[in-house]
């Protein structure tokens, strides 16, 4: 690799944990639609930012990942707006990273952000969401009757909408990987007057054979691993499994968050790729 591709952007998330003890979001649990019928709002629990640590810490995320979008030309940027949140093994708190960042474009006022489950193991985002037993991303994949509409639902924090995993199938990897997925996505970007941010939270690396077909898609990846939790070994196997099937990846789209970080830290910083 050249030395520009040897470098690799490494951002310090916050520790999850300290987001375990929030203020109950607003209880909004139906929504008046145009045609009549009450569709169920998705709660995102609004995390007790921190000033000086928490909330900063997301919004320097947030606002390397829209960086990189404002600097792609137009051909680029609405790939640089698929953004993959994932990690090597389960348990690294990506999807905390992920409704952190989601979180982070509430004061955003160009953007919004449509959140969706990809991890068909655990589908945790669904649970945390509200969602677990709505029509959600495999019914949509599956049944070509479906609408868009039909699977994205407001949250209960304006600007960020939701799209769950649905009912598992034993066929959802070959679903991930279907032309009407890579259409929903470009669906996404083509509706609406503010641009969009799609948020995938997708299955582990070394778990989830659908993580490779999303990444393929995907303009950025946020890799996350947990400080003192995630094995250097589980790391290295689950970048040279993007770079092989996925790739090439190098800085350009992929960024490091280490979570679970102790203390406050530079949030970008740079290091090497091996």
């Amino acid at each position: 690799m050249s030395e520009k591709t040897n470098l690799m952007p490494t951002l310090v998330g916050t520790d999850p944990r300290s987001l375990q003890h929030q203020e109950p979001a607003a209880e909004v649990r139906q929504l008046e639609m145009p045609t009549g019928l009450l569709k169920h709002i998705g709660v995102v629990r609004t995390p007790h930012f921190d000033e000086s640590r928490t909330r900063e810490e997301f919004r320097a995320i947030k606002r390397y990942l829209v960086a990189r979008i404002d600097s792609e030309d137009a051909s680029d940027a609405q790939n640089a707006r698929n953004i993959l949140v994932t990690s090597a093994a389960p348990g690294d708190g990506k999807t905390t990273m992920c409704l952190g960042i989601a979180m982070s474009f509430m004061f955003e006022r160009d953007y919004q952000v449509a959140v969706i489950d990809a991890d068909m193991r655990r589908a945790d985002l669904s649970k945390r969401m509200g969602l677990a037993d709505e029509l959600g991303l495999l019914d949509y994949l599956e049944n070509e009757e479906l609408e868009v509409s039909d699977i994205v639902y407001p949250t209960s924090v304006k600007g960020i909408y939701a799209v769950p995993a649905g009912r598992p199938r034993i066929s959802a990897p070959e679903l991930i990987a279907s032309a009407r997925m890579r259409e929903l996505l470009d669906i996404f970007h083509h509706s609406g007057e503010k641009r969009r941010v799609v948020l995938i939270d997708s299955g582990a690396v070394l778990s989830c054979s659908e993580t490779i077909e999303l990444a393929k898609r995907a303009g950025q990846i946020v890799f996350v691993a947990a400080k003192g939790q995630t094995k250097r070994a589980d790391i290295d196997e689950g970048l040279g499994i993007l770079h092989r099937q996925a790739g090439p990846i190098d800085g350009s789209k992929v960024a490091m968050v280490f979570n679970k970080t102790d203390k406050s830290q530079s949030p970008v910083r740079y290091s090497a790729l091996r």
